[in-house]
């Protein structure tokens, strides 16, 4: 792809995570609360990487995903991930509810179009999975 090309930062419906038209996807539902932002889905033996063992790319996948969606949910910002950090705690047996939530940690930069957040992953029992931090930069 060169470098001159001009992206369309559009919603079509087929986003892996939280596109209703993608007929693979997760179909996520987000809540906002005054904590941040935050879905749930669980662990499908079709997701798995070792047996029985939700793949940890899905957890990452989905803190990036809460992530992003914060800024859009809250302001109408389209924000890009431009750096994230993730930090896989402990596994995720198939058929695990995960709830995902994310956080504003600031935002920065000129017109403070970059967010700094943080993500988590926890089971019901309140177990905590996996960590992110990263940041968003605003698209339109």
């Amino acid at each position: 792809m060169s470098a001159q090309h001009t992206h369309v930062w559009e919603d079509d419906g087929y986003c892996y995570l939280c596109g209703k038209r993608n007929p693979e996807g997760f179909k996520m539902e987000f809540a906002l609360s005054e904590r941040g932002i935050e879905t749930s889905f669980v662990a499908e033996k079709r997701h798995q990487g070792y047996r029985d063992i939700l793949h940890g790319g899905f957890l990452a996948m989905a803190m990036d995903e809460v992530m992003v969606m914060l800024p859009y949910r809250l302001y109408g910002s389209v924000v890009a991930t431009a750096e994230f950090t993730v930090r896989l705690i402990a596994p995720v047996a198939v058929g695990e509810r995960v709830t995902v939530r994310a956080a504003f940690d600031g935002a920065y930069g000129p017109g403070r179009r970059l967010y700094r957040l943080t993500a988590e992953c926890r089971l019901s029992d309140g177990t905590l999975v996996a960590s992110g931090r990263g940041t968003a930069v605003r698209v339109r």
